[in-house]
Parts: structure tokens; sequence; C-alpha cells
């Protein structure tokens, strides 16, 4: 009973060994090594056949064993190099070469076969491809020029050993290697390309044409080749009927078409050199051979560049139309409206999101018909700056309202930038509009809060409106009293009413620099950006502050003298945020006893940037709010909107600064800080208006 189980145990091993071996890649090699091994062995024999002993007009080993290793991966050559080693020496095709001649060939053509493999590998973008001209030039300068050169010394060398003449060897090695090359083997690498990336089979139409033009070759070569050149009565047309249909096949089929002519070609011409006929008629081998290669190279190069410039620019035309067509795509599903100008600054493409925005057609929109939906009155405007751009050739900018699909006029962003070729030909111009209507009105809304905000800090202001309106006019009544006094004096002294009268004036202009100020404050306005100078700036919030300062009963200490305190920005804007800080600092400390309210408020400065603090005494700020105090609507205040903080630093950053509040160290209050890059360069330091030092405003 135990043999079975033995049997079945062995064949499960046989076919676990089976099946690894189907696996093992050396099996999978096999059939193209089986298909290598084949071709180059007769190869080898038709070389050898249509030599003259010494030099044959063709060698096709040299063909075989290159696209082989162009083929496999460098770490399986000398698989194949092995391979036509025996094939080499123990052909009967060359029984008449003695051993050690065909081994020295035979290290010969495998060098320079790896030589020529090697550097294809590294040139060309696909090894059995010739795309391009650059890529043939290399080719042809290393495989036609280089190669057969260095060969033909040591070939010729080698058979000057066996006792033949040393340059008539070397001419005809030199043309067998070029020739292989420059005709065989980019045939013979055109259809591996083609077998291995599958390409779809020809119509019909192109067959039939193929089969005409393979036709016309054969017959035009047979009348060339069969006829008896010796005679008067030779048509020597007949050695040029072929070129058309070759032409042709190269014009029409490409590569595919030219090497399928020079296949046609070399076939019949070689066959016509084994039977003597035609040109052959008469001729010594050595003539024949020469005649042979002389026939093909000057008739195979030229085709192959004609077919090798044909298929460039349809790749070149190809690869711009999938280009334009990544472009269209891209441009179609863009979620911008987009346009192209030409040199004539006519527009000639507009993508889908432009004609869904508009609702008109391509044909409708091209050249100027885009203008009929700019708003009129921002048209002159529009064409204009659209034109001067495109004369200087710069970017350009422009704000306007486009009409929509449904009549409504939107406010589009369109930006254009001029485009050039790689050799800088101007082209025209490239643009992009988005749609800003709702932006601008979140601005203005934006612009609404901030002014809300404005209105009612200075709304708490009223103690500081009347303090800075106050004190001047109470001193210019008192001038006026004193004045009616000294009038009704007998003796009227004139200085002192002079005196009195320049009080007056100062007073007035006292109070009209407050009203600006206040007015300045509450006014609804754009941002003006100019330079500023961040200590009178300060300084001049700090002395409007001091009367509600005195109210509230807060001692306001300043320190208003940072150097190089020049920055770029809109004084109302920045004016709000200090005022913002010191409300809010103020009432931080509206729970402290009166002697323990102090808010101090300074600048500093260092080479990139001026800072502004405003520090309080009050309870401080949680640790888990110190994060989210800017944040919209958040407010730590009962009564508290949660809009100051906010709009605070909205402000700071449209400036390009940065806001920030920390608890003091010795746990009495918040710093508040904010800081703005310096505009200009420092320049050396300056004292303010404003005295350094301590400013009592509040009650003792």
């Amino acid at each position: 009973m135990a043999k079975p189980k033995q049997t079945m145990a062995y064949s499960t091993a046989s076919e676990s060994r089976l099946d690894s071996l189907l696996r093992s890649p050396w099996y999978r090699q096999l059939p193209g090594f089986c298909i290598f091994a084949g071709a180059y062995y007769f190869a080898f024999r038709y070389g050898i056949a249509l030599s003259n002993g010494h030099v044959a007009p063709f060698w096709f080993p040299d063909t075989v064993l290159l696209c082989a290793l162009l083929l496999k991966p460098p770490r399986d050559w000398w698989i194949y190099l092995a391979a036509a080693l025996p094939i080499r020496l123990f052909s009967s095709a060359a029984d008449q070469d003695p051993k050690w001649f065909l081994a020295a060939t035979y290290v010969l053509d495998g060098a320079k076969t790896i030589l020529v493999a090697t550097v294809m590998r590294s040139v060309l973008r696909n090894p059995i491809r010739i795309a391009s001209l650059k890529e043939y030039g290399v080719f042809s300068f290393l495989a036609v020029l280089v190669v057969p050169t260095i060969s033909a010394t040591f070939g010729a060398a080698a058979n000057h050993f066996r006792g033949l003449p040393y340059w008539p060897v070397w001419q005809g090695w030199f043309l067998a290697d070029a020739l292989t090359h420059a005709v065989v083997t980019p045939a013979v690498l055109w259809c591996l390309f083609a077998w291995q990336e599958g390409l779809k089979k020809p119509s019909l139409k192109r067959l039939l044409e193929g089969g005409i033009v393979a036709a016309g070759l054969i017959v035009t070569t047979q009348m060339a080749f069969t006829s008896d050149t010796s005679g008067m009565n030779f048509p020597i047309t007949c050695f040029y009927a072929a070129i058309p249909l070759l032409f042709w096949a190269a014009v029409r089929f490409g590569m595919a078409g030219a090497s399928g002519a020079v296949g046609i070609l070399t076939v019949c011409v070689a066959n016509a050199a084994m039977h003597g006929r035609g040109l052959f008629f008469h001729k010594s081998p050595t003539e024949e051979i020469l005649i042979l290669q002389e026939y093909l190279l000057f008739r195979s190069v030229p085709l192959y560049l004609v077919a090798i410039l044909l298929q460039q620019r349809d790749e070149a035309e190809q690869s711009l139309r999938e280009s334009e067509e990544r472009f269209r795509v891209m441009a179609d599903t863009a979620p911008v409206l987009m346009w192209i100008a030409s040199t004539d600054k006519m527009c000639v493409f507009f993508n889908r999101s432009w004609l869904n925005f508009t609702g008109r057609t391509m044909v409708q929109e091209l050249g100027n018909g885009w203008a009929e939906g700019v708003h009129p009155q921002d048209l002159q405007h529009c064409v204009r700056t659209y034109h001067s751009a495109f004369d200087a050739r710069r970017p350009f900018e422009i704000e306007y309202r486009l009409q929509r699909h449904d009549g409504e006029f939107r406010w589009v962003l369109d930006r254009g930038v001029p485009r050039y070729t790689a050799n800088g030909d101007f082209l025209g111009y490239v643009g992009t509009a988005i749609d800003l209507t709702d932006r601008k009105w979140a601005e203005e809304a934006r612009q609404d809060l901030v002014h809300a905000s404005r209105l009612a800090v200075v709304g708490e202001f009223t103690a500081m409106v009347a303090h800075e309106l106050n004190q001047p006019l109470n001193a210019i009544l008192n001038n006026i009293d004193a004045a009616k006094f000294l009038l009704d004096r007998k003796t009227v002294p004139v200085d002192e009413l002079r005196q009195i009268v320049a009080d007056i004036r100062a007073d007035n202009v006292r109070a009209g620099e407050a009203i600006r100020r206040i007015r300045a404050l509450v006014s609804k306005r754009e941002m003006e950006m100019e330079l500023l100078d961040m200590n009178a700036t300060v300084a001049e919030i700090v002395r409007l502050a001091k009367a509600d300062a005195f109210r509230r009963g807060v001692r306001m200490h300043s320190d208003c003298q940072a150097p190089f305190a020049k920055v770029r920005g809109d004084v109302v804007h920045l004016q709000q945020v200090v005022l913002n800080l010191i409300i809010n600092g103020m009432d931080a400390m509206k729970d402290n006893h009166e002697p323990d309210r102090y808010l101090y408020v300074s600048t500093s400065s260092n080479d990139d940037s001026v800072e502004v603090a405003v520090r309080d005494m009050g309870q401080g700020i949680p640790p888990e709010d110190l994060r989210r105090i800017f944040d919209s609507f958040f407010t730590t205040k009962p009564d508290g909107m949660g809009i100051g903080l906010s709009m605070s630093r909205s402000i700071v950053q449209w400036h390009s600064g940065r806001i920030w509040a920390e608890n003091n160290k010795d746990g009495k209050g918040t710093t508040f800080r904010f800081s703005l890059p310096v505009a200009v360069t420092p320049a050396p330091r300056t004292t303010t208006a404003e005295p350094q030092g301590e400013c009592l405003v509040g009650g003792a």
C-alpha cells in the first residue's frame, strides 16, 4: 500500500519542479534565444555566401547581434555573445577559414556591437527606434563611420596575416560594416519596434496602396537588373525607375515604407549580384561587391533621411495637436474665464467658462466681439488699458463690469500677460478673468463693519469729544471777556489786544484740529497708503484718549520715541487699532481700585519692524482664551460684540503685520502688541513731539 503514496509524492514533486521551471526567467527567454540563434546562423551563412572569399557586401550577423543586445538588458548580453561563438567556429559555411581567424573576427564583431549597443541605449530615448534626425546622425556617425573604420583596421590586419592585400580588404570590410548598419539595421530595428509596440493594423486602402508600391519596386528592379548592359540598346532610365517608388513608400508610409522598400531593393539587387545579371554582368567578384554596396548605399540613406524627417515632422504635429487638445481641455475645465489674443490684438479663443458666463457663442466673442458685453461706462477705460499694455508688451490688470448671460453686469478682474515662443517671438496675449462681484460686496460689508466698529469706539468717547472741544472753546471765551474788559478802558493796550487775538486764533486752530481728528476717525473711507511715523501716529491717539482716561480714573504712561519708526500704511485705520487696544485696556481695569489703574503705551523698533505695545494692569486673559481672542465675535466682556479685536487683526494683516496678546509675567494684566514692517532705510534717531514720561490724567 506504500507504493501508490510514493508514486503520488514523486508526481507532486515533478509537477512542482516543472512549474518552477516554467516560471523561471530562463524559460521565458528560451523562445527569444532560439529565434536569435536561428537568425544569427542564417545571417552568418548568407554573409559568407555573398563574400568573394575574404569580404562580404553585407555582414548581417552584426545586425542580428546588435538587435538582440538592444532588446535585452546588459546583464543578459553574455548569453547571446556566447551563443554566437559556436556558430562562428563550427559552421560549415566557414570551413575554409582558420579557427584563429574566426575567433579573432568573433571578438572584433562582439566588441564593436557592444560599443554601438551601449551608446545607443544611453543616447536614444528608445534604443530600437531612431525617432529624429539627431538620433539618426548619432547612429550613423557611430555605427556607419567610426565603428566600421576601427573594425576594418583590425579586420584587414587579420587578413593581412593570411597573405591578403591590406587596403583592398580594408575598403571592402569598411563598406560591408557601414552598409549593413546604414541599410539593413534601420529596417530591422523598425520591424522590431513595430512588433514590440503592437502598432495598429493598417486599413485595406493602405494595404492596397502598399501592395502597389511593393509590386512596382519588384518590377522596376527586375527590369533594371535583367537587361544586358553590354549592348547599346540598354535603357539607362531603368536604373532610376525605382526611385519615385522608393520615395513614394517613404513619404506615404514613413519608416515602415522606407524599411520595406529598402528590404525589397536589397533582396532584388543581391539576387542579381549572385546571378551576375544587369550591372553585375561579366564583373569580377570584387567589382560586384563594390557595385552592390554603392548602389544600395546611395539609395537607402537618402530614403531613410526623408522617412525620419517626415516622421519627426508628423510626431511634432501630433505632439502639437495633443498639446493643444490638452490645453483646450484644461482651459474648458478651468474655474476661471480664459481668453487668447493673437499679434493683431484680436481674440482667437475663449474657454467654455467664458462662453457659459456670457451666454454667447465663440463666433460672437471672437475678434472684438467680447467688447459688446462690457459695461458702456467701463468700455473706453478697458480698451485703452488693453491696447496700451499690448503695444508695450507688458502684463496688465483691469477691473470692469461684464454682462452675464442673465443680463446682470458683474465685476470681473481681468489679467493678461504676453506670450512668446522659445525663440522669443511674440505670439500675442493670454489672460484670465474672475468674477469678483461677491468679493467686492464682501469688502464693502467689511468696510461698513469697520466703520460701525469705529463709530462704536468713538461713541464711548463722548467725554473725549467734550474735552477736546471744551478746552479751546473755554480759552476763546475767556480771551473774548479779557478783550472786552480791555476795550472798556480809556486807554486801550493795543499790544495786549494783539496777543489776545493771537491766542484766540491759536485756540480756534486747536479746536479745528480736534474736530478734524474726530471726523477722520468716524468717516467712511478707503485705505490710503502713505509713509507714516508710528511715534507721531500713536502719540496723537494717546492725546485723544486722555479725556476718557481721566473720566475712568486711569493713569496713562506713554513712551513713543522708537527709532526708525517709519512704516507705510493708512493712518486712520492704524489709529483705530491703537484706539481699540487702549479702550480694551481701560475696560480690563474697571474693577481695579483707582490707584491700580495704569495703562502703558509704547513703541519700539528694530531693523525690520516697528512694534506698538499697550499694557494694562487688569485681571489678564485665561490661557484657553488667548488663542481665540482675535476671532470674530469672540469676547470676554459681558456686553462685548467681539468685533474690535477681529477688525484690528484684519487691519494689521492687511498692512503685512501681525498682532498678538500675552499675559504679563508679573501676573497683572495683559499686553497687546502689533508689529509692522519698516518702510524705509533707518535714519538717525529723532525725538517726537510726545515727551517721555507719565501723563497723569486720572484722579489721584
